[in-house]
């Protein structure tokens, strides 16, 4: 674990605060928990993206050299 010195405002503090004395645990946990939570949630959204589209090509019928030379015919590669 890497040690690390923020700045943040009164409110903000007040809140740490408050959240750390309900849960029972330190400020600088309710800290970790908080960017563990947000990581997660943007993990979930790829992993929810990647869900909707898995699977629309699967019923097509593609010959992928064929599909870049049409790509790439203007460049003469």
């Amino acid at each position: 674990m890497k040690r690390t010195q923020i700045y943040i405002d009164e409110d903000t503090f007040e809140y740490l605060k408050r959240e750390s004395k309900v849960k029972g645990i330190t400020i600088s946990e309710v800290i970790r928990e908080s960017i563990k939570d947000r990581k997660l949630k943007g993990t979930e959204k790829i992993l929810n993206a990647l869900d909707a589209v898995a699977g629309l090509w699967k019923n097509r019928k593609l010959d992928p050299e064929q599909y870049i030379r049409r790509l790439r015919k203007d460049r003469g590669l």
